[in-house]
């Protein structure tokens, strides 16, 4: 009887399989040794699963939940893995004021995304260094007090429009979704303030918002692909958290308004928009965001943005102005639907003050106060984050962050952490009156980030929250009904602390 194999060639069948399983086994002990550096720098941590690292913990629930979960059990600072890669969760105030103010050069970059959609290569989260500073540097001014001021009359006009369509909720069934209403009232909102146009917000129908409702749609299952599949298989794929489709759409939109401006060269302009435009440039950009213009033997210009920067920075202000907005005034109603005693100290504030301008709305230190404290209790952003360009030792700490590795700051478990705020899960605005403020340790409050690449719409993000509470308020009570959830559900797959599932009361005033 032959034998299917020729014993000739059987050490040759012997010698493959001991190369295969000592290969298996060297795997095995590479991925094991991976898994051993935060151990061997002394930083607490969950146990990690076999290459997927700590990607499923807490899988099924916000992300924030899984952060204040594990902050509660190993502390404000302890380490994780990404896959294979380890990353330090931050929660540290004084750790937070080094890695964020004191040594921004050594950690520059904010996020570390493995592919981006040709739109998000330029937003200003996504980029860092020279290009970084300059694009920072012309988009500043946009939000500077004069041109917030300039945008206030606007401002009260959207709101006085988008009364009168809660007047029609609380006249037919006494209550709104609050987090659906402030959604399409800001992107109204920033539309005429920003691009000086007006979209058809109230229209279920119409395709801009239904392309934000996409936009915002958190994936579980996308966000576990980008962290825990190759990065090569990533960039094949495509993978990105914010859908191209919608960025693409987005993109055609605001090129086809810029092309519209040249068209209207005699009328003036005073918004968003027409700032980039005037710092529009028409050379090439390396990867940099050094521009040449291949024609000119003039010095390279440093002070203009090009074509696809204008339509990045248009974008991300659209896309961070809708979401962060609309879903503070969604937790402000909610927390003062439950809070009827906060809310009329609040009311009498607004109503004692004729908010006539600007400077008005600023004064109102209660209303202050009541907006800090719902960023604190429920932040917009849940989390943000900061990637090392070195080896970096903790200054105070006998342990060194790997280059390139991912630091997470957990805004959220920051905010509830009892150390830094007593009986943190209490609403109490008073935390943020002037007189206890002091009280406050630097950097643990943080809503909008922290360092040199804090929000840069946050001025105009609050002023639009303040003035549209303020107008809501004085004509109309915010009441807790049976379909308001006495612990809100927030959604899955997202950094953003949103919910759809909140309904409120509404009560017209006399």
């Amino acid at each position: 009887m032959k034998l299917p194999i020729d014993m000739g060639d059987f050490s040759t069948y012997q010698i493959a399989g001991t190369v295969i399983v000592a290969s298996i086994l060297l795997f095995i002990l590479h991925v094991r040794r991976r898994y051993t550096y935060w151990k061997s720098q002394g930083v607490p941590g969950p146990a990690p699963l076999f290459l997927m690292g700590n990607t499923f913990d807490g899988f099924g629930q916000p992300l924030h939940v899984t952060n204040f979960k594990n902050f509660q059990k190993y502390g404000p600072v302890y380490g994780v893995y990404n896959g294979l890669v380890p990353s330090l969760i931050c929660g540290d105030p004084e750790m937070l004021r080094n890695i964020c103010v004191k040594d921004f050069h050594a950690i520059p970059q904010s996020f570390n995304v493995v592919y981006l959609h040709p739109v998000e290569r330029n937003f200003l989260i996504n980029i860092h260094g020279p290009k970084w500073k300059r694009i920072r540097s012309l988009v500043t001014p946009t939000f500077s007090s004069g041109k917030l001021k300039k945008m206030f009359e606007l401002m009260k006009f959207c709101i006085t429009d988008a009364m009168s369509e809660l007047e029609k909720m609380s006249t037919e069934d006494g209550s709104f979704n609050p987090k659906i209403f402030w959604g399409r009232y800001n992107m109204d909102l920033i539309a005429r303030c920003c691009f000086a146009v007006s979209f058809k917000a109230k229209d279920e129908n119409d395709p801009l918002l239904r392309n934000f409702i996409e936009f915002f749609q958190g994936s579980p299952l996308k966000l576990l692909a980008i962290v825990t599949l190759p990065e090569w298989i990533v960039k094949l794929f495509r993978i990105s958290l914010f859908p191209g489709k919608n960025l693409d759409f987005l993109r055609k939109l605001t090129l086809q308004l810029i092309e519209n401006r040249k068209q209207a060269k005699n009328e003036a302009f005073n918004d968003f928009l027409q700032l980039l435009i005037d710092s529009r440039a028409d050379v090439e950009a390396d990867e940099n965001g050094t521009q040449n213009d291949i024609h000119s033997t003039d010095p390279p210009k440093q002070n203009r943005l090009t074509s696809e920067e204008i339509v990045s920075a248009s974008v991300i202000f659209l896309v961070a102005g809708y979401e962060t907005t609309s879903t503070l005034l969604t937790w402000v109603c909610y927390r003062l639907a439950l809070n009827p005693d906060i809310q009329e100290k609040l009311y009498q504030e607004i109503i004692s003050t004729n908010i006539a301008n600007y400077d008005d709305l600023i004064s109102l230190q209660y209303l202050d106060a009541v907006l800090n404290e719902t960023m604190r209790i429920d932040p917009p952003v849940a989390m943000f984050q900061r990637v090392p360009h070195h080896n970096y030792p903790v200054p105070g700490h006998d342990f060194v962050i790997p280059k390139g590795s991912l630091i997470t700051i957990p805004t959220y478990s920051i905010h509830h952490d009892p150390k830094n705020y007593p009986n943190p899960e209490l609403f109490d605005p008073d935390r943020f009156l002037p007189q206890n403020k002091e009280l406050i340790k630097p950097f643990a409050f943080v809503p909008f980030g922290a360092g040199p690449r804090i929000c840069i719409g946050m001025r105009f993000s609050l002023i639009n929250a303040k003035l549209s509470l303020a107008t809501l308020l004085t004509k109309f009570r915010l009441v807790k009904i049976s379909e308001t959830l006495e612990k809100p559900e927030y959604g899955l797959g997202t950094i953003l602390l949103t919910t759809d599932k909140l309904r409120i009361g509404l009560e017209r005033r006399d």
